[in-house]
């Protein structure tokens, strides 16, 4: 950080720092003034303000424990607000508490706990003009230093009026706009368009605001704001946000054609260079690849029948690399058969041109796919920063959009869902650990939370220890086997307490959202049910001295009636068959599925394998079970004829199964019974751990499979790292990698030595919940080609004809990013 900015910025924090009595007093003046008018709505909206000023300006200046007082006030009374509570008794006494906390905290004049990094000064800044209109002098001057320091040039306006005046006499490069819709209310958007008309047609308005409600937000781009940022800001984020939007502003976008009639591609290439756009034509379709590496380009338009190489196959080769992820893709073709464009489409390409076409059309998708894709990385940046601590949603804004959930539309079966997410035993932990403790410890656990979230996963606390998510429209199963996962990461990670590590027993309750519950509050008050009905099972097991089930059980409210009992499991009538992809990044369509045993419960839901198999310990049962599933799931495949020809089947089986040599016969019969053909359509799954304690028997159970065409798949390889010794003699067919070998980064020189292993012997290696496009990247750059998400379709025809690069983007992109 240059000397002289971080002489200024210590003058601010300074003077920010002698002004905090002054605040005390102020807050203490709005508080005796609330008392007196009886809670009156003037006041409480005058204290919330006061706290959400506070917190934003003590974030901005790096005042930790400032943040954290003002923030737990704020929060305290939206949460009244927005659950419809009266400000007396005991809240009354929290508010009282919770204001006492933060004057005191304002008079102590305590030092920065944070240090705001400062944003690196950067070429494209220099020589750009910024036009800064806030209320606020003291975090305009802040946020001044700044951007001037990035390399910008700034002029400062405390109000809309002044601007407008400046802007008859010059233009800036960006606007930077706080339309103070506390002060201003609805004239501010008045301000924003008057503005609007005073600068040039591209001029981008970037507004910042402590608003976090989607009806401000809406208002705001609907009157003409190119973006909305929400205070505090984070400045080296804003100042990558300037820059960006300015670049784009002047930017020339390059596009490559790549079609082997020359004639075409240049007539393309001049409609297009009439619109601004640099172009580079490819005639030589095979050498596309080395012309986007030096193009760099920012669109690609394909021909789709190509010599030596279509149109489809070089698409998906050019997403493979990391740089071009996210490119966006335009075909153009004559071909008007149907499937073929269906498979088109199902590659994520962002649109299909039949010629002949209009030049205007072109223009216009071109220009469109642009700006889609500008707002997707954009996205992808916003979720991927992790430079600062994690802020949750506000809460207000998350009641918001929990109520827009609840009465969206929910196509194909799908729906929003809440997770009530909290400990057991929480109120013996507050007594064991103390107020204090218990409040670090519950910023830790919101930390880890928000890093574990995916991108169409929003969140808020509620209390200590205690907090909602709001999860995007998926199935309900989807929704169990999230909610388990979520569940299982929060118990298994150790959070420090006085230097000592403590495990948290996490549970979570999950209740799908549907119009029928009415309002968020009925919504939060099924989900904490279904928590406390968790609890209840949990309970009763203990109390019963019953073997728990391997992972944390999820419980949904419309799954509350009993369980058939285990004991009297009849296959046909309790169990059913759900089929998870195998997805590949080069292969035009899903051919591997991994076969998965549900138990149907008394309300006709679905429970997941790990949550009963455990409790099936009859003699001979899991046997019997393994037999059942085989025969269902190879009738599955065989009685359609879209996956009768090509699909394969990963099975699990239990360990006392593996004991018994006659069900590999009774495999083999099966096979000749069905319509399936060929080698290697059945392949099963051994566990890592197994195979390493009975090596010698999974070496007889190799070479039984062998001899019916069968395959093995050993499955949470890197586990065990002596495995790979055992897995040099072993004849395999596929590897499954551990999650935590792929997820977590941790030991990348043993995720190299067991994706070398399997590439020299020609054994395909299967990544498993993939949830970040970085290591989708990184896993495909080191030899692996498959890839196993939470997805749970039959294997029918419409399922089979979708190419897997829709569900290879779906986990890319952090759970298919919603950009409306």
């Amino acid at each position: 950080m240059p000397q002289e900015f971080h002489s200024q910025l210590e003058k601010l924090r300074q003077q920010f720092a002698a002004s905090l009595p002054e605040q005390a007093r102020r807050l203490e003046h709005i508080w005796g003034h609330l008392r007196h008018l009886n809670w009156s709505e003037q006041g409480i909206a005058a204290l919330e303000q006061f706290a959400h000023k506070m917190a934003e300006t003590s974030t901005s200046f790096g005042f930790g424990e400032l943040r954290q007082k003002a923030g737990q006030l704020e929060s305290y009374i939206r949460d009244l607000k927005a659950l419809g509570r009266h400000f007396g008794g005991p809240e009354y006494a929290q508010v009282a508490e919770l204001v006492k906390q933060l004057s005191n905290s304002l008079n102590n004049r305590q030092d920065p706990t944070e240090t705001p990094p400062a944003p690196d000064s950067l070429p494209e800044a220099r020589g750009k003009t910024v036009f800064l209109i806030d209320p606020d002098r003291t975090l305009a001057t802040l946020c001044t230093a700044y951007l001037r320091n990035a390399g910008f040039t700034v002029e400062y306006f405390d109000n809309p009026q002044t601007c407008m005046q400046r802007l008859y006499l010059d233009s800036p490069d960006v606007i930077l706009f706080d339309p103070d819709f506390e002060g201003s209310g609805l004239q501010a958007l008045g301000n924003l368009r008057k503005i609007k008309s005073l600068l040039l047609q591209n001029t981008p308005i970037v507004l910042m605001s402590g608003r976090t409600d989607l009806n401000a937000k809406l208002r705001a781009l609907r009157a003409g704001s190119t973006d909305y940022l929400i205070k505090p800001v984070d400045f080296n984020f804003l100042v990558e946000k300037l820059v960006q939007l300015i670049n784009q502003n002047n930017k020339t976008y390059k596009v490559m054609v790549v079609d082997d009639d020359e004639a075409v591609a240049n007539l393309q290439a001049e409609i297009l260079r009439y619109a601004g756009m640099e172009v580079l034509c490819v005639n030589q379709p095979l050498h596309s690849l080395q012309h986007a590496a030096q193009f760099k380009p920012d669109l690609v338009i394909l021909d789709m029948h190509m010599p030596d190489i279509n149109g489809m196959e070089l698409a998906v080769l050019l997403r493979q690399d990391p740089e071009f992820l996210l490119l966006p893709i335009i075909f153009v073709t004559a071909d008007t058969d149907i499937n073929l464009h269906r498979n088109i489409r199902a590659l994520g390409v962002n649109a299909l041109l039949t010629k002949p076409f209009e030049a205007d059309d072109l223009i216009e998708r071109c220009r469109q796919a642009l700006t889609d894709t500008t707002l997707l990385k954009t996205r992808v940046a916003r979720i991927t920063r992790h430079t600062q601590k994690p802020q949750q949603i506000n809460r207000s804004y998350f009641f918001s959009a929990l109520e827009e959930a609840l009465h969206g539309k929910n196509p194909g079966g799908q729906a929003s869902a809440l997770y009530y997410v909290s400990v057991d035993k929480l109120p013996e932990l507050g007594q064991q650990l103390g107020q204090v403790e218990l409040i670090g410890l519950h910023e830790h656990f919101c930390e880890f939370l928000d890093e574990i979230l995916g991108s169409d996963e929003q969140w808020a606390d509620l209390s200590n220890l205690v907090a909602c998510v709001l999860a995007g429209k998926r199935n309900l199963e989807f929704h169990r086997q999230r909610a388990e996962q979520i569940s299982k990461y929060l118990s298994n990670h150790p959070f420090n307490v006085k230097g000592k590590l403590l495990s948290l027993d996490v549970k979570l309750g999950v209740v799908l959202l549907e119009p029928s519950l009415a309002t968020a509050n009925n919504a939060l008050q099924q989900a904490e049910q279904a928590f406390e009905q968790q609890l209840d099972n949990t309970a009763q097991t203990n109390a019963q001295d019953t073997p728990p089930t391997t992972v944390a059980a999820v419980t949904s409210t419309l799954a509350t009636k009993a369980q058939p009992d285990f004991s009297q499991i009849v296959f046909n009538r309790d169990l059913q068959l759900a089929f998870q992809p195998i997805i590949s990044l080069e292969e035009p369509q899903i051919e591997h599925f991994s076969v998965l045993t549900r138990l149907r419960n008394g309300a006709d839901e679905l429970i997941p394998a790990s949550q009963f198999l455990g409790r099936i310990n009859q003699p001979g049962k899991r046997l019997e079970l393994d037999r059942w599933v085989l025969q269902q799931a190879v009738s599955a495949i065989a009685e359609n004829s879209s996956t009768r020809e090509l699909a394969t089947l990963f099975i699990h089986l239990a360990e006392e199964t593996l004991q018994q040599s006659s069900f590999f016969s009774f495999a083999a019969n099966v096979l000749r019974s069905s319509r399936l053909r060929g080698e290697g359509r059945l392949v099963f799954m051994l566990e890592e751990s197994w195979l390493v304690n009975h090596f010698h028997q999974a070496r007889e159970i190799a070479k039984a499979l062998r001899d019916i065409r069968c395959s093995i798949c050993i499955t949470r390889a890197g586990e065990n790292e002596q495995a790979l010794d055992i897995l040099e003699e072993l004849p395999l067919s596929f590897l499954r990698l551990s999650s935590k070998l792929t997820n977590a980064s941790n030991n990348p020189k043993l995720l190299e030595r067991y994706v070398t292993l399997a590439n020299k012997k020609g054994v395909q290696v299967i990544a498993t919940q993939i949830e970040n496009s970085r290591n989708l990247s990184s896993l495909w750059m080191q030899g692996v080609r498959l890839f196993e998400g939470f997805f749970i379709q039959p294997p029918d025809e419409g399922f089979h004809l979708k190419n897997d690069i829709i569900f290879a983007r779906e986990f890319a992109q952090d759970n298919n990013f919603n950009l409306s």
